[in-house]
């Protein structure tokens, strides 16, 4: 078997257990979305339980980093309870954050006020929120097990966990709707708490052997990590994570301030839902990327060529739905039961958003160059330049233009992402090329 050809089959058989990790709970959004247009009320269904998935997303912004952080320091007893004994002092803070958010003495404040909800949509966020306490702590275990399997080389549990998460979600899901226990927003959000529930249980038990034999077995050489260390690696990847996090509850709230709001952000909820099931592959390239970056056995720009090719994978598939009206009319009417205007606002939305797969690779790739170099301090350029521009735009687009909120919220994950993606290729491609130089030189050490 030549090179090339072990290098893709090793790069998809990692991408894909990464991805599903990365992109699952984003990606069953159509579902739910399909199962709330059903309901009584679907516009203040669909709209309360985005806002308030959004809030618990933007709360517990430490799980997006984690299993980046878990593959590069799950390297010795010493380094895994450290990084344990961390991750534990997140998952307590996040939970108090989503506690005090729900039921604390400004809730009503934080929520009106803070997030700008509606009067009318207080209540259906509300029911949403009490349900997603726990999944902020939740995600970041999910994360920190999904990277020790990585670690570990357990790429097939890896992918039946994922399966786990997706039947058990569906599940309560439908028991939830046709057996009429639960109402509104409270439906997906219990099926997505308890989901994650079960695939968290589930791997942790499919990975505790494995890592007491990993631990047992390593050579410990390597230098003593501390809570200090991990908290300055830490800070710019949380820093990374804000902007992504609360993008979406900030665009929520400027298109409150436009005309028809529920629409536009059910309209821009069900664009995202299809969008982020063709970014599945896309989110999993970082963290592909530096796990073959560990590796160390192929050339990196093998690496990139095959990051960019999935980006054109993913175009392709997007313009195909965006711009093919008969493709058009079946995902959005037939499969996610939109109809008359909220079809309509769901496409608009999705062809604003279709340049996107190759821009996000580019950002994608070029962060694991930084992380793979534990480079994390230009991180902050980066959001720093990509919050000028999205606050930038909403100004713009609120206090001087007339434009809908459909297209003030699209455009403003289009323009804010694809400079993004601008930004982290002029401030990574050094990294690129510092990993380059110590592939072959063979000096490259991610265990130490």
């Amino acid at each position: 078997m030549n090179n090339n050809r072990k290098f893709l089959i090793d790069a998809i058989t990692i991408l894909l257990p990464v991805s599903a990790s990365m992109s699952v709970v984003i990606a069953v959004i159509p579902f739910l979305s399909a199962l709330l247009a059903r309901t009584t009320n679907p516009e203040e269904s669909i709209s309360g339980y985005s806002i308030a998935f959004f809030i618990m997303m933007f709360v517990g912004l430490p799980h997006l980093r984690t299993q980046g952080l878990t593959i590069i320091f799950f390297t010795s007893s010493q380094s895994i309870n450290q990084l344990r004994k961390f991750l534990s002092y997140c998952i307590l803070f996040v939970t108090m954050i989503a506690i005090f958010i729900t039921h604390g003495p400004l809730s009503n404040f934080l929520l009106t006020e803070v997030f700008i909800i509606d009067e009318s949509l207080i209540g259906s966020v509300t029911k949403a929120l009490n349900w997603l306490i726990p999944f902020p702590g939740l995600m970041i275990i999910r994360m920190h097990l999904y990277g020790s399997a990585f670690r570990l080389g357990k790429k097939n549990i890896a992918l039946w966990s994922n399966g786990v998460g997706i039947i058990t979600i569906f599940s309560f899901a439908s028991i939830f709707f046709f057996f009429d226990i639960l109402s509104g927003s409270a439906i997906a959000a219990s099926s997505i708490t308890l989901g994650i529930t079960c695939e968290v249980l589930f791997l942790g038990i499919c990975n505790y052997k494995d890592t007491k034999k990993y631990v047992l077995s390593y050579n410990e050489k390597i230098e003593h990590i501390s809570q200090k260390s991990l908290l300055v690696f830490f800070i710019p990847l949380i820093i990374d994570a804000i902007l992504p996090a609360s993008t979406q509850s900030i665009i929520n709230a400027a298109m409150g301030l436009k005309n028809q709001p529920e629409l536009s952000i059910s309209g821009l909820m069900m664009a995202l839902g299809i969008f982020h099931i063709i970014l599945i592959p896309i989110n999993g390239i970082q963290n592909t990327s530096l796990t073959l970056f560990t590796m160390n056995k192929y050339q990196p720009y093998l690496v990139r060529r095959f990051a960019i090719f999935i980006g054109i994978l993913g175009l392709i598939v997007i313009f195909l739905i965006a711009f093919y009206d008969p493709l058009s009319n079946f995902i959005f009417g037939n499969i996610l039961g939109a109809e008359a205007e909220l079809k309509e606002f769901s496409i608009t939305a999705i062809k604003i958003l279709s340049i996107l797969p190759l821009v996000l690779i580019v950002e994608q790739f070029y962060v694991a160059c930084l992380l793979g170099t534990k480079n994390t301090k230009p991180i902050i350029i980066i959001n720093i330049l990509r919050l000028i521009t999205f606050v930038t735009w909403l100004i713009y687009g609120v206090v001087f233009s007339n434009m809908s909120g459909l297209v003030l919220g699209a455009a403003g994950w289009t323009i804010t992402l694809f400079f993004e993606g601008i930004y982290a290729w002029l401030v990574g491609k050094s990294s690129y090329n510092k990993i380059k130089y110590l592939h072959y030189k063979k000096k490259i050490d991610y265990n130490y």
